[in-house]
């Protein structure tokens, strides 16, 4: 009971922070770990402490699935050489880092105890870098790098992981090939079962009826991939990446109430399980405190050093990358500045993996076994909180942003112009028994609703777009007070005498989707956002 009690409570604390960190324009995630850590000078709370067994496969399913549905196959494989250079080399790259600074650092660590230790503070999060690059400001441009980075990094982060612990039961002996083979295997298996889960699913919601049955299905999919991937010993995290894409790509382009029911329903789980996982990092730090005991100092000046080799790897890392792009032809990468470099260098946020290996490491093999969970929960604070808490004055100092919503400004304004001229074709061929004025209103909506003008009208686009869009903010403000007016009016009728709740929420079911297709959820409210 106490657990289910500290559970509802993160989840009180999640909307509460929520409103702060909006109000306040800071990650909430950071704000809810630096409030659940500070529960530590209270012996009252209980401990919450979950197996590591259990950890990533609880909180990761759910969260990776979240990401990966935005994705889609034409985008990862335009990003291939970022998904091989981020993914793969620099994890490794940064495993040889840490490592070799670990054993030089702390005193009789071994040689497969350092590579434990470099593989589980190697991969940055995807789910760290989604709760908290994206209130911050990144640009989306920085963020899909961001993303494509944590893709697949913990697959190769966790062959290394099991390679070190399997060595640590043979006389620290390391040996490469094998390890080589099971990061093969370990990739394809993976991709192979996510690609056929994710197939079966999206010819199921062929045949699934009613939104509501399709959340359940996108829910349940996500725990289903992951186990079966552990079972065959592949990666979760990439067979559930591949799921999400395979079945999202297969979702019906008209199927609205499933998108919008379905974006609702993920939003909101979304942000209950971020708040759980992150609340869960802040928890841990009593537990890590109480197990380091007496060298508590030395366990965070380790902490401090290979935080400082972690940003020191990857700024040399992405700088090498803003080089290579800045002579490529290709725009829509990430960094072509250098300050995208320093917003990429400060973004290798860790989390939930690097606190879920640390804690899966056996005792007794390892001489500083009881500061590893303190070391890794300073690698948190400094790849996490710090910058979460820095990212959006930097982005402010640094004009991260400045030139970004021209490029997406432009490739918003091609998309609508797509969906308008697809939408005046098949009114031109299928309007033939309408009267002129029916089709001139079918028109006159689209091109209010995408900001398209008439081929015919003799001002220029950019002023005939600012026009319409003041006519359409003009129009949905006085549309959305006079459906407030009825919901009002429908919701004083709960309170009369016989009146039937069913009659009334199936008239407020109507109202509220009038406001759906009159509020920022329109094509033009994409626009103006």
């Amino acid at each position: 009971m106490e657990t289910l009690i500290v559970i509802v409570g993160l989840m009180f604390a999640t909307v509460i922070v929520v409103s702060i960190g909006e109000r306040t324009n800071l990650p909430w995630p950071v704000l809810l770990t630096l409030l659940t850590t500070a529960t530590m000078v209270f012996p009252a709370i209980p401990d919450i402490s979950l197996p590591p067994d259990l950890i990533l496969p609880l909180f990761l399913p759910p969260l990776i699935w979240a990401m990966a549905r935005r994705l889609s196959w034409p985008l990862i494989r335009s990003q291939w050489r970022t998904l091989l250079s981020l993914s793969v080399l620099l994890v490794v790259v940064t495993i040889l880092a840490v490592a070799g600074t670990s054993m030089v650092l702390i005193p009789g660590l071994s040689v497969a105890g350092a590579i434990a230790l470099g593989a589980a503070v190697a991969p940055s999060d995807p789910v760290a870098v989604e709760a908290v690059a994206e209130p911050a400001g990144i640009p989306r441009r920085v963020i899909g790098t961001l993303q494509t980075e944590g893709l697949f990094n913990d697959a190769v982060a966790l062959v290394a992981f099991q390679l070190a612990i399997n060595s640590l039961y043979n006389d620290d002996s390391i040996h490469v090939g094998p390890a080589l083979l099971r990061f093969v295997y370990t990739a394809l298996a993976s991709i192979v079962l996510g690609w056929l889960i994710g197939h079966v699913a999206g010819r199921a919601l062929e045949y699934t009826a009613g939104s509501n049955t399709v959340n359940a299905l996108s829910w349940v999919v996500p725990f289903a991939v992951y186990i079966a991937a552990e079972e065959i010993h592949a990666s979760g995290v990439i067979a559930v990446v591949v799921a999400a894409v395979e079945m999202t790509s297969r979702v019906s382009a008209t199927a609205a109430e499933d998108r919008l029911t379905g974006s609702a329903f993920w939003e909101t789980a979304e942000l209950l399980v971020t708040g759980l996982a992150f609340g869960l990092i802040g928890l841990s730090v009593r537990n890590a405190v109480e197990q380091t005991s007496t060298r508590i100092g030395e366990g965070i000046v380790w902490g401090l050093v290979i935080s400082g080799v972690l940003f020191a790897v990857r700024f040399v890392w992405m700088y090498d990358q803003y080089l290579l792009n800045k002579h490529g032809k290709k725009k829509n990468v990430s960094p072509l500045r250098l300050q995208e470099v320093l917003v990429l260098t400060w973004s290798g946020m860790r989390g939930l993996v690097t606190l879920a290996l640390v804690l899966s490491v056996p005792a007794g093999y390892i001489n500083v076994y009881n500061e590893m969970p303190l070391i890794a929960i300073t690698v948190l604070f400094c790849t996490m909180v710090v910058p979460g808490l820095t990212l959006p004055w930097i982005m402010q100092k640094l004009n991260v942003n400045e030139g970004n919503d021209a490029i997406a400004d432009a490739t918003m304004d091609r998309l609508l112009r797509r969906a308008h001229n697809a939408a005046m074709d098949v009114l031109q061929s299928k309007g033939e028994d309408l009267p002129p004025e029916a089709i001139q209103a079918i028109a006159r909506r689209f091109r209010d609703m995408t900001g398209v003008p008439k081929d015919d009208e003799p001002e220029n686009y950019e002023d005939a777009v600012r026009r319409l869009r003041e006519v359409r903010r003009k129009v949905t403000a006085v549309r959305l007070e006079a459906i407030e007016a009825a919901q009002v009016e429908v919701m004083s009728a709960r309170f009369e005498p016989g009146a039937d709740p069913f009659i009334i929420d199936e008239v407020l079911a109507q109202l509220d989707r009038m406001t759906l297709a009159s509020g920022e959820n329109s094509v033009m409210g994409l626009r103006e956002r």
